[in-house]
């Protein structure tokens, strides 16, 4: 497991929480995905739109579900993009959404490798 990815400690404790019902942590692992692809969108959106205001929201709701997960370098990612938008400032902004794409990949093939192929949603990869 790539330390970076995923903060094993943090995902060990949500998987210890629902270990009774492992279906659970199967859902809230998708929905995690499925919430994380929806805000990407958004993001996009809101870079294409000059919207500082909607970046900073949407990175902000993105790093603290990442956070609880315990995707710490997708939480990273989503910390600078919300920097970004704090400050107006969205130079830089596209190449930092590439890099939360890229993080949200690894987190996803980590999510597959420790909870199994059914944690993705039926639409396949992160897009």
């Amino acid at each position: 497991m790539n330390e970076e990815t995923l903060d094993r400690a943090v995902f060990d404790r949500l998987k210890s929480s629902t270990s009774a019902q492992p279906a659970v942590l199967e859902e809230l692992c998708r929905d995690y995905i499925v919430e994380a692809r929806a805000t990407l969108a958004q993001l996009r959106e809101a870079i294409s739109q000059q919207n500082a205001l909607r970046l900073q929201d949407r990175a902000h709701y993105l790093k603290g579900s990442s956070m609880m997960l315990g995707a710490r370098e997708l939480a990273s990612a989503c910390a600078a993009l919300e920097t970004m938008g704090r400050s107006s400032n969205l130079t830089g902004a596209a190449p930092a959404l590439d890099h939360i794409l890229t993080a949200l990949k690894r987190v996803e093939t980590e999510l597959t490798d420790i909870v199994g192929p059914a944690v993705l949603p039926a639409e396949g990869s992160a897009a």
